[in-house]
């Protein structure tokens, strides 16, 4: 197995052109990946075959690409119109309307999944209402009331992206430093449990059993705690966490740091995520 997994962030919109706006990076590459016969693989099933719970043998004999959508605005799902920028369709939308998408969904083999992306949202509603009004001008628009809607229709996998992510925009986060902006400060049990499981458990109660076992690190921020001691003491409760570290998803890749390439960081345009997938 050998699979990129590529993330996108829906707040990155400040222009129309590939560099400036993550909205229009994605269609182009999805048209990129159709061409390149690629099929899109649940995040969930990389994970079940990197910690060999549930292998998948299409992901070693397949094409495959992963899709995530990190922090969680609105704007993931919800097409919404910007008041700089006009209309502007979430990153799923772009997804669901894609020719690679429709395709797989169509004529998709037995072996092969449904396609599904996966949003790492921050969980916390006292810091999404917050970082609202910081980042986005209290717009209303990092809410949670589409979660339900987005696993129920089977477009996408909600999941873990902390409580808070530590953000330097709020006035107060869940750290008994109050650290911010270092996601890898967590480095101890009181700290992750604020941080991971009571996020976790927030989602439980919102998705009851769509909550899924998936936990993306904040910045791609991750540490020997918390791959070494923390998550392996609650498989029970996850399944495998993701950094943004640069690499393909592979057989040998840790259940608890599982990399993923970040567009605008690891790609900044169409010709240079094919010189990325070339590496595949």
């Amino acid at each position: 197995m050998r699979v990129p997994i590529l993330t996108y962030h829906a707040l990155n919109a400040s222009g129309w052109d590939y560099g400036t706006n993550d909205h229009v990076a994605l269609a182009e590459d999805l048209e990129l990946l159709q061409e390149l016969n690629y099929v899109i693989a649940p995040l969930r099933h990389v994970a079940e075959h990197i910690s060999g719970t549930h292998p998948h043998d299409y992901l070693e004999d397949t094409k495959c690409v992963g899709l995530s959508w990190d922090d969680g605005t609105n704007h993931d799902f919800v097409d919404y119109y910007h008041p700089d920028y006009g209309y502007l369709r979430s990153l799923t939308s772009v997804l669901v309307s894609s020719t690679l998408y429709l395709r797989q969904r169509s004529n998709r083999a037995p072996t092969v999944p449904e396609p599904r992306a996966t949003s790492f949202v921050i969980v916390s509603p006292h810091a999404r209402d917050e970082l609202d009004r910081a980042c986005i001008a209290g717009r209303s628009q990092w809410r949670e009331d589409w979660w339900l809607a987005a696993v129920t229709q089977g477009v996408l996998e909600i999941a873990n992206h902390s409580w808070d992510h530590l953000h330097p925009a709020l006035t107060t986060v869940r750290h008994s430093e109050s650290r911010r902006g270092n996601f890898a400060a967590v480095r101890n049990e009181a700290d992750a449990d604020l941080q991971i499981l009571d996020a976790q458990a927030y989602l439980s109660k919102r998705l009851g059993h769509f909550t899924s076992p998936l936990f993306a690190y904040p910045y791609g921020h991750a540490n020997d705690y918390l791959v070494q001691e923390y998550f392996p003491k609650h498989t029970a409760t996850f399944l495998g966490a993701f950094t943004t570290d640069g690499e393909f998803a592979t057989d040998q890749s840790n259940r608890w740091r599982i990399p993923r390439f970040a567009c605008g960081e690891h790609w900044t345009s169409r010709a240079e995520l094919g010189q990325l997938l070339q590496r595949h």
